[in-house]
């Protein structure tokens, strides 16, 4: 971890004020004093809760005398030591477990790829393993702002997941929609975040394109993902069970022979 600098437009004077006086004394004071509850570092008689939030005061006002800001780089998923999604995860399990029904913190809309090919009479799937959610995962991913639908994300997910010189489009592969706006609210097994999920599913076939087994791409048999895990023991996401159940998925032609 490395601090950066301080942002030339933080008004360094009032925040070190309000963070050594924990006195509301004017309208900013107040929105930093109101932070710090939030986060549970102060009581109602403004003072610290407990000795490490004292601590943690501290460490913020010396960071200001410092002129750094705290040197967690937040987005970084395979940054060394304590990361941003750690103290994310934490407090969102936490939340959850406070509250009886928890309010998503963000919702995503996703589009996922059923890629089914069959070797003999066994049946098996197109999968990649995500690192960072520790499991394997269909190909797909979430719904961009640029893109026009879910089926167009899910080409653009196939081009990046699969490492194709193009976007799939017609003329490489066929989508037909499966089920449309399936919905699930679960941690995020990347971020731990409370997510609200709506998922559309898409059968890809009449397939035209090069599937290269790199990136941690591999078929997997129809009997691992019912156990949830591979043969060599790596988990598997039980998303394709929950949103289809067996009855629709062994109901689909295979795209390819393998």
């Amino acid at each position: 971890m490395t601090a950066s600098l301080l942002p030339p437009d933080l008004d360094r004077a009032a925040l070190e004020a309000a963070l050594h006086t924990l006195h509301a004394g004017s309208d900013y004071a107040r929105g930093v004093l109101d932070v710090l509850r939030l986060l549970g570092l102060i009581s109602g008689h403004d003072a610290p809760s407990d000795e490490v939030a004292a601590m943690f005061i501290e460490s913020l006002r010396a960071h200001l005398a410092d002129g750094v800001v705290v040197g967690l780089r937040w987005g970084d998923l395979d940054a060394q030591g304590l990361r941003g999604v750690d103290i994310l995860r934490a407090i969102e399990t936490a939340r959850a477990a406070a509250v009886t029904s928890p309010t998503p913190a963000r919702t995503v809309r996703i589009a996922q790829a059923v890629i089914k090919g069959r070797r003999g009479s066994e049946d098996l799937y197109l999968m990649q393993y995500d690192a960072h959610a520790g499991c394997y995962q269909p190909l797909g991913g979430k719904q961009d702002a640029g893109d026009a639908d879910s089926a167009a994300a899910l080409r653009r997910e196939l081009m990046e997941e699969l490492r194709l010189d193009a976007l799939p489009g017609p003329d490489l592969c066929t989508l037909t929609l499966l089920r449309a706006d399936w919905q699930k609210t679960a941690p995020s097994p990347t971020y731990g975040i409370l997510t609200r999920y709506s998922a559309d599913f898409y059968t890809v076939s009449a397939i035209r394109f090069p599937i290269a087994l790199t990136g941690g791409t591999r078929w997997i048999a129809r009997a691992e993902i019912a156990a949830r895990r591979t043969a060599d023991g790596k988990a598997i996401t039980s998303l394709f069970e929950e949103a289809l159940g067996w009855d629709v998925l062994d109901a689909i032609p295979p795209a390819l022979n393998l």
